[in-house]
Parts: structure tokens; sequence; C-alpha cells
């Protein structure tokens, strides 16, 4: 019995774990002021209304393909992330 409760508290524990981590994006050489301004320009682009671009309310794929299209890369990464790597609107 004790066995199964170590297994168990394994499991529960790499699951809690892995909660911590969130997406983050990179870009070779990106500073954080190019990312905000990527990432409020392809926000502008994903939102039905300028005023839902402002509060965030966007068409996730979209926003993510305009990055991408930009050379960001989304990846997850332990909170806090490495330098160079920076959360947008997810």
């Amino acid at each position: 019995m004790g066995r199964g409760r170590g297994v168990i508290r394994v499991i529960v524990g790499a699951l809690l774990l892995g909660g911590c981590a969130q997406f983050y994006w990179s870009k070779p050489n990106g500073t954080a002021e190019q990312f905000d301004r990527a990432s409020r320009e392809c926000a502008r682009d994903a939102a039905p209304t300028p005023t839902a671009a402002a509060h965030g309310i966007v068409d996730e794929r979209i926003y993510r393909a305009c990055l991408s299209a930009l050379g960001w890369r989304r990846e997850k990464q332990w909170d806090p992330p490495p330098p160079g790597w920076f959360r947008g609107i997810e």
C-alpha cells in the first residue's frame, strides 16, 4: 500500500508542475520592445474592432499566425521564462 501512495504522489506532483509552464514567444535577437510592437500589430489584425484589440479580444489563430509570419516562435516555458521569451495574448 505504501508503494501505491508513492506512485500516486509522483503522478500528482508531475501534473501540478506541468501546470506551471506557459506559452511564450521568442525570436533570435528579439527584444521586449520588438515583441510588444509585433504583438500589438498582430492583435489589431486579429481583432474584430480596435476596442476589442485594446482589451486583448482577438482570434488567437490569426494572432499566432501573424506573430509566426513575423519570425516569432511559440513554445512552452517554465515560469519565469528564460531571457528573450515574452508572453503574448494567450
